[in-house]
């Protein structure tokens, strides 16, 4: 799928700045566009830049709104927690102290600036929550939606992140100043930058404002990571740069990174460099990972990737539907076809057992399969002289008997009075000629491979014949059937 990049749109009272930005790693800006209000157009300057942006007919994917300083407040607060959902769940109530104002009628957005054993140092920017939804839904009413809504000094801050003679540089401070704001940040390595943003009046001294300024900021940071120098942006000629310099005690260089710029796309006129910068800054939205300082998070977050994302799932759950339901009528017309041809062979099979077993079924529950195996047990049981059963069952325990009685000495007379049967033992009662002729019996039964004997007894009867009395069992390690 091919990317279209990004646009970032930035707000003021009296005007908007919108910059389209290029996908890919090393995004360029493609184009820019300079919004002032209408005199006969009633509608408020977001809805004409929203409709300003949707008309100039450039391809992007998402919008990313930068608001001007005016309309929030800023504090730089301290939290209890390091972690960032707990900072997240409790700020709001720590910015409805500081800004006097009952937390449901202000939007916050924050980003940590810094943390310690106690704690975080958080800077807070808050906004009138009804005017931050006025503006998202003019922009909306202008048929775009924003996935973000950010501080300009947030975006600034991210502009200046993505140049890379700048980018990196935490022993510098950069001052970007407009006609009427001057944005003060600070790059830090582990945390967000420190952003201070401020009014100039018409007819200050700007030099003399920068140098206090720039004096508290050097006092205020870590001796081990001090200030060595501050770059100059935006509007500078009426800074004294010696002066500054001589007051600040820091090295002071003035660049132009608007210039860097432009090397990709023209500028429109009319766009100053902070302008250019936070609009730029905002389209870098859609390139940076991890926390975003964002307004419309906590009163309207962005459902726009969610109903993408729900429109694609449910694409790709009709899709898998319909395909699983092809898959589920090709094999059930398989399985038909199976069950079709296992008819005809149960019905060819129950036809030739019929042959076998001169026109019967096979017993209820049992298959042909087994009734087959059954009959043919049964029939090599019968060959072999056994008749039904296997070696436990009673006629064949009767015939291992017999076979044993038959190899016997023709000097030894045997004389069967009984034999008892039950399906589970063999009694045997009987008398010989003499105490050696049962002794010589018993040893021939017992050295028959099939059967053995126990519980046998002898005694002396009147007739002077040895009456004898035993049980016949099969043995356990029998011989293989013959």
């Amino acid at each position: 799928m091919n990317e279209n990049g990004s646009v970032g749109l930035f707000l003021s009272r009296n005007k908007a700045v919108a910059v389209w930005v290029s996908a890919g790693s090393e995004p360029a800006v493609l184009h820019t566009m300079n919004i002032t209000p209408a005199e006969d157009e009633p509608s408020t300057i977001a809805v004409q830049a929203a409709r300003a942006a949707a008309r100039a007919g450039f391809d992007f994917d998402e919008v990313f709104i930068a608001i001007d300083c005016g309309y929030y407040t800023q504090y730089k607060l301290r939290s209890e927690f390091n972690d960032y959902n707990q900072v997240e769940s409790t700020i709001k109530f720590d910015a409805e102290e500081a800004a006097a104002t009952d937390a449901m009628n202000l939007a916050v957005a924050f980003d940590i600036t810094g943390k310690n054993q106690i704690g975080s140092e958080v800077t807070v920017y808050t906004a009138d929550r009804q005017s931050l939804t006025d503006i998202l839904l003019d922009v909306q009413e202008g048929t775009l939606d924003p996935s973000l809504i950010e501080p300009d000094g947030v975006c600034l801050a991210r502009a200046l992140s993505h140049d890379p003679r700048l980018a990196g540089r935490t022993d510098m401070v950069f001052v970007v100043l407009s006609s009427s704001n001057c944005y003060m940040i600070r790059p830090q390595t582990d945390f967000a930058p420190t952003v201070r943003t401020f009014l100039i009046g018409a007819g200050q001294n700007v030099t003399n404002i920068l140098s206090r300024e720039l004096m508290l900021a050097a006092g205020s940071t870590d001796p081990e990571k001090p200030i060595k120098s501050v770059v100059m942006m935006g509007c500078v000629d009426a800074i004294d740069k010696e002066l500054l310099a001589q007051r600040s005690g820091l090295e002071v260089v003035i660049e132009q990174p608007d210039k860097e710029i432009a090397h990709t796309a023209a500028i429109e006129e009319g766009i100053a460099c902070h302008e250019l910068m936070i609009a730029y800054g905002a389209a870098l939205a859609a390139k940076t990972r991890g926390h975003k300082t964002d307004f419309r998070r906590d009163f309207m977050p962005y459902q726009g990737r969610r109903k993408i994302l729900e429109g694609s799932l449910r694409l790709i759950g009709i899709s898998v539907a319909i395909l699983l339901l092809t898959v589920a009528v090709f094999f059930q017309l398989k399985t038909f076809r199976m069950n079709r041809e296992t008819a005809k062979l149960q019905a060819k099979l129950l036809s030739e057992h019929k042959v076998v077993t001169y026109g019967k079924s096979p017993p209820r529950g049992m298959s042909v399969v087994s009734s087959l195996s059954r009959e043919l047990a049964r029939a090599k049981q019968m060959e072999a002289g056994m008749g039904p059963g296997d070696d436990k069952s009673v006629p064949a325990k009767l015939t291992f008997f017999l076979d044993a009685v038959n190899k016997t000495p023709k000097n030894v007379d045997v004389n069967i009075r009984q034999v008892t049967v039950t399906e589970r033992s063999m009694k045997v009662v009987g008398d010989t000629n003499s105490r050696s002729a049962t002794e010589t019996l018993f040893n021939q039964v017992k050295k028959h491979p099939r059967i053995t004997m126990n519980g046998e007894t002898m005694r002396s009867s009147a007739d002077n014949r040895d009456a004898f009395q035993f049980n016949v069992e099969p043995k356990k390690t029998g011989g293989t059937r013959r």
